[in-house]
């Protein structure tokens, strides 16, 4: 079925693109929500005088995204996990796409899971670039800066894995002789 978009539509154009779709995802899909509409003759001219007003309308659209690539450059998001192995730096838990969405919201930018690119969630301490979909194909960088929780290394060196140990053997030495002390 031959449409005509009238907003962009990630991985098939922008509006005013003439594209090839199947029925069911131009019925249930791009014509209920206003993305595209026929491409009949009378629609191909009245979208003609619609389309000005359409790529003006993309031009700003991406012209904000850029801005919001340039601003998202300069934000570090700082996130605190527990950490399993303090020597390699990997966590009891991880990052993920919710968490880092979740964290871009509370500084203002509302940018959808589906936009954030992770292949695997985040699951070592460090500093990480991820890369953000905004509008009309430009990209932006987002740094996640993940840290260990405060207090926690603290506690870490505070429990010393040997002295238990030594306590222990020590414990047992003179309870033996004690005993053998006793029986004699």
């Amino acid at each position: 079925m031959k449409l005509i978009l009238r907003t962009s539509v990630t991985h098939l154009g922008e509006p005013g693109d003439l594209v090839e779709v199947k029925r069911g995802y131009a019925r249930n899909y791009l014509l209920p929500k206003g993305m595209a509409i026929e491409a009949t003759g009378a629609n191909m001219r009245s979208i003609s005088h619609e389309l000005d007003r359409l790529r003006e309308a993309a031009d700003a659209e991406r012209e904000r995204a850029r801005q919001i690539a340039s601003k998202l450059e300069n934000l570090v998001l700082s996130m605190e996990r527990k950490v399993a192995d303090p020597e390699t730096g990997a966590l009891y838990g991880s990052v993920s796409v919710v968490d880092i969405a979740e964290a871009l919201a509370e500084n203002g930018y509302e940018i959808a899971r589906g936009e954030i690119h992770l292949e695997h969630p985040i699951k070592q301490l460090g500093d990480h670039e991820i890369i953000v979909s905004l509008a009309h194909g430009v990209k932006g960088v987002v740094h996640v800066s993940v840290a260990s929780e405060a207090g926690e290394e603290q506690s870490v060196e505070a429990a010393p894995t040997e002295t238990p140990v030594q306590e222990t053997a020590a414990d047992e030495a003179p309870t033996d002789e004690a005993v053998s002390d006793e029986g004699d």
